[in-house]
């Protein structure tokens, strides 16, 4: 169980995709984020006044770029904690702003005017189209660490610079701490563009697995005794189409097995009946003795069987149900018809229904043929002076109970199959609770089988009644 998981990813096409995707992130993060970072000169991780001044250019670009897009919502910048204690421990500290006209900070002296940058930024508002003009420059010098960062694209002006950082701040001198920070400036583009695209692959299979799903509940529905329904081929993925006509070809086949089977069933049962008749008959004329007698008893099980055959191929070939059949009254005609039979075997026959009337949509014969068989079976298992109790509820759940044996659980699974009989050498040929499920089939109803507490096995039928 623990390795399900592992399974799961290497069998299903979303877990391989996931893996494919953290592996392509994980390249991307490697290549444009951790490469340049570890081939970055690790200096001035050991120089605390380098770092300040990185803080405090970080500070300084975070407000030109918030200041850009929510111009209103920006913070000022004089109300800033790390600008107010460099700028105590540094007393020729001093920063000049620049937004569109926006101006904060000291402008008088500054880098701005002197290289004349006013003059490029009203040259480049004349000119049109998105073309940006960049500039940087170090302003370090004897007074200390400083730089100032010029950047004018078609949304405008952001500018800022500083000088003066001579005296550090208390701060972390070690690189960790920039690890994450350097690590999404280099590989955001990358990061984001994998997420996209793992997004648009998710939606593109979960569409098409919710299809396939679809398909299997389709394939799921189909009646084992009506083949003739097929899996849709249209607005399916052209990979997946080849598996669908695969599997509509492979039930045509079965559809078309099924019916040489049926159609062999029922034509050698009934033509056995009209030979068997007449041996019967030629059997009658012989005198009486112990083999006529048996030879009598094995044509007469062969009829049973050659009758059961037909009864069990017309129920599987389906007929229209839309009349209403009271289940209480059935199940009194069976209990009437089998009552000489259990008396004499010496065993109680019993009705208990909770309701006066019942009544299902069905065929009263096939109804009474399954409840009938359902009291054989019963019978067979009963000792004399035993009980066979038929109990309806009103939900329309009937019951058989007898008190004999009760039934192995590793034939359970099968024992609505034809031809299955337990123990194999009891009488009958195995094709009475296989009539009993076909009954319950055509009828939209559920059939099982159980031990009952206490001893003995209780078989159900569970009809849907008519409001």
């Amino acid at each position: 169980m623990k390795f399900k998981p592992l399974y799961w990813f290497h069998r299903s096409m979303l877990g391989q995709m996931t893996v494919l995707t953290v592996l392509f992130a994980g390249g991307m993060v490697y290549y444009f984020g951790l490469r340049p970072i570890l081939e970055r000169t690790p200096a001035s991780s050991d120089d605390p006044v380098q770092l300040t001044s990185s803080e405090v250019g970080r500070v300084l670009s975070d407000f030109v770029r918030r200041n850009r897009a929510e111009p209103e919502r920006t913070l000022p910048i004089g109300d800033n904690a790390l600008l107010a204690q460099v700028a105590a421990r540094n007393p020729g500290f001093r920063y000049y702003v620049r937004v569109g006209e926006r101006e904060y900070g000291e402008r008088r002296s500054s880098y701005f005017e002197r290289m004349g940058l006013e003059v490029v930024s009203r040259a480049r508002a004349r000119m049109s189209g998105d073309a940006c003009v960049n500039l940087s420059d170090s302003l370090d010098d004897a007074g200390g660490h400083g730089y100032a960062s010029y950047l004018y694209c078609g949304d405008g002006l952001g500018y800022y610079e500083y000088s003066g950082v001579k005296n550090a701040l208390d701060v972390d001198t070690s690189l960790v701490r920039y690890y994450p920070r350097w690590l999404w400036s280099y590989s955001s583009g990358p990061l984001l563009a994998a997420g996209g695209m793992f997004l648009i692959f998710i939606a593109i299979v979960a569409i098409n697995v919710s299809t396939i799903n679809r398909i299997a509940r389709l394939a799921k529905s189909i009646d084992p005794n009506n083949l003739e329904q097929k899996l849709p081929e249209k607005g399916l993925p052209i990979e997946v189409v080849p598996l669908v006509r695969a599997l509509n070809e492979v039930i045509a086949r079965v559809d078309e097995a099924q019916k040489r089977r049926d159609f062999f069933l029922s034509t050698a049962a009934h033509e056995m009946r009209t030979p068997l008749t007449v041996l019967r008959t030629r059997l009658e004329m012989l005198d009486d003795g112990a083999v006529k007698d048996k030879l009598v008893g094995d044509v007469g099980r062969l009829t049973s069987l050659a009758n059961q055959l037909l009864r069990l191929m017309s129920i599987d070939s389906g007929r229209k149900l839309d009349t209403l059949v009271d289940l209480v009254a059935s199940c009194a005609k069976v209990i009437a018809e089998r009552e000489p039979l259990a008396q004499a075997r010496g065993v109680a026959l019993r009705l208990d229904s909770a309701v006066e009337a019942l009544r299902i949509v069905g065929d009263a014969g096939l109804v009474e043929v399954a409840v009938a068989n359902l009291v054989d079976n019963a019978l067979s298992f009963s000792e004399p002076g035993g009980r066979v109790l038929l109990a309806l509820a009103a939900q329309g759940r009937l019951s058989v109970r007898d008190f004999g044996p009760g039934i192995a659980p590793e034939h359970l699974a099968t024992l609505f199959e034809p031809f299955a009989k337990f123990p194999p050498n009891r009488n009958g040929h195995g094709l009475g609770l296989a009539i009993v499920k076909a009954v319950a089939d055509l009828h939209g109803a559920q059939v099982g089988a159980e031990n009952a507490p206490g001893g003995g096995a209780v078989f159900t039928l569970c009809f849907e009644p008519v409001a």
